[in-house]
C-alpha cells in the first residue's frame, strides 16, 4: 500500500515537470500578484458648504432724509430778529443702518450776522419756546466755518435715534447786526464703533 501511494506521488511530480502544467501554474501566480495590485476599496465622500458673509452698513439719516429735511429749514428760520430774540428747532438723528455707530457734528454760519448770533446745540433736547431744554448741551457759542458742535463721539445703536436740538439767539446786549443775515448749516459724520 505504501508502494502504491509512492508511485502516485511520483506520477504527480512528473506531471508538474511538464511544460504545459508549469505554464498554467505560473499564470496563476501572475494573476494572483496582479489581483493584489488592483484590489478595490469602498469609498464615501461628504462636502461642507457654508460661510455666507455680508458686510453691515452705516446709514445716518436726519428726520428720515439723507440731507436737508424740509421741516428743519422751515422751523429754523426767523425774520426781523432783534436783541433778546431766540429761535429753536429740532430734528431726529437716526441710525438707519445695520451696525451701531458713533457720530459727531460741525456747524457753519457764513454771512455777516454770524458775528452776532449765538448758537446752542443740545443732543437729546427738545424745543421749548425759542430754546432747547433737557438733553446735554455740547456747544454754546458763535459759529464760523466747520465749527465742531458735537466733538465727543455719540453712540447710536442700529435702528435707534435721538433728537438734535439747536437754537440761535441775538444776545440782549448786542449793539451790532441790524439788517445783517446768515444761513446756518450742520454736517453730521457717522463712524463705526471704535473708529477714532
Amino acid at each position: 500500500m505504501a508502494k502504491h501511494s509512492t508511485s502516485r506521488l511520483r506520477r504527480a511530480a512528473r506531471g508538474l515537470r511538464s511544460t504545459p502544467v508549469r505554464a498554467v501554474l505560473s499564470l496563476g501566480v501572475v494573476f494572483g500578484l496582479g489581483a493584489v495590485g488592483t484590489l478595490a476599496y469602498w469609498e464615501d465622500a461628504a462636502t461642507l458648504t457654508g460661510g455666507n458673509f455680508k458686510a453691515g452698513n452705516l446709514d445716518i439719516k436726519l428726520s428720515g432724509e439723507d440731507n436737508n429735511p424740509a421741516t428743519f429749514t422751515t422751523d429754523f428760520t426767523m425774520l426781523n430778529m432783534q436783541p433778546g430774540d431766540s429761535k429753536a428747532a429740532s430734528i431726529s438723528v437716526q441710525n438707519a443702518g445695520s451696525l451701531a455707530f458713533t457720530y459727531t457734528a460741525t456747524g457753519t454760519a457764513p454771512g455777516t450776522l454770524n458775528a452776532t448770533l449765538v448758537f446752542r446745540v443740545v443732543p437729546g433736547g427738545t424745543v421749548s419756546g425759542g430754546t432747547c431744554t433737557g438733553g446735554t448741551e455740547t456747544f454754546n457759542n458763535k459759529l464760523g466755518t466747520g465749527t465742531p458742535v458735537i466733538t465727543a463721539n455719540r453712540p447710536l445703536a442700529a435702528g435707534a435715534n435721538e433728537s438734535f436740538c439747536v437754537s440761535a439767539s441775538i444776545p440782549t446786549s448786542a449793539t451790532t447786526g441790524q439788517g445783517l443775515s446768515t444761513t446756518a448749516s450742520f454736517a453730521f459724520t457717522a463712524k463705526q464703533v471704535g473708529a477714532p
